[in-house]
């Protein structure tokens, strides 16, 4: 009887571990927002939640910056979350699902009176992204880059006049000028750099990548999607 109640408690704990997905999310709203709580939600929670949790799949968030995504998606603490194919820090063992996501614009900021006080340029970035390798041009062009944990810290950073200069997405850098009631500066000077799309990216170590690619997949199919987003 004690061994019969073993087997039970065994099976029940391992069913409930594998009904969980984990979903990695950073602060890079409007897709991902994590909140001063540490709780994480966004466009992008809400519809990837829609689309894998059921009675017997849960769909949970773990909240953490983007160079410990990474390192989580490497492991299989994470099962998925949203990035850009190029970014060097990503792990080898990740798919990405097709089609993407999202497209970002990449854009370059700057800030003309910072520019104009600092004899060597700083930039305000995303520790841990390589921004489809113009972190390298902009170093080579002289500029000294600041990291910060998130995109929304990397955009305070400029905003408070801190950088010269601020590699962003478009996408949360304008949720930050609406959310504060701020207006488009007329001395910030904008550069789209590239349209760069953004996919969901699946950890090799995953238990659930086969049910997560079916259910993505099928879904972009018979809607016929370009983009998840739309």
């Amino acid at each position: 009887m004690r061994i019969l109640l073993c087997f039970i408690l065994l099976v029940s704990t391992n069913a409930s571990a594998a009904a969980e997905i984990r979903l990695g999310v950073h602060n890079f709203p409007p897709y991902f927002v994590v909140t001063d709580n540490d709780n994480c939600g966004g466009d992008a929670v809400a519809l990837t939640r829609s689309l894998l949790q059921t009675d017997t799949i849960k769909l949970t968030t773990v909240c953490a910056t983007p160079a410990r995504l990474y390192k989580m998606l490497q492991s299989g603490e994470v099962d998925l979350t949203i990035n850009i194919k190029h970014t060097q820090a990503l792990p080898d063992n990740v798919s990405f699902i097709a089609p993407p996501y999202v497209q970002l614009s990449l854009i370059l900021l700057t800030h003309g009176t910072a520019v104009a006080r600092e004899k060597q340029p700083t930039i305000a970035a995303i520790r841990g992204f390589d921004y489809h390798g113009q972190r390298q041009v902009l170093t080579d062009k002289g500029y000294s880059f600041i990291d910060l944990p998130d995109s929304i810290s990397a955009v305070e950073m400029f905003i408070k006049g801190r950088s010269s200069a601020l590699l962003t997405y478009e996408a949360p850098f304008n949720h930050y000028l609406q959310q504060h009631n701020l207006p488009f500066e007329k001395h910030y000077q904008c550069q789209v750099l590239e349209h760069i799309d953004a996919f969901y990216v699946v950890s090799e170590q995953s238990a659930h990548k086969s049910y997560i690619d079916e259910k993505l997949t099928e879904h972009a199919k018979v809607k016929q999607l370009s983009y998840f987003s739309h």
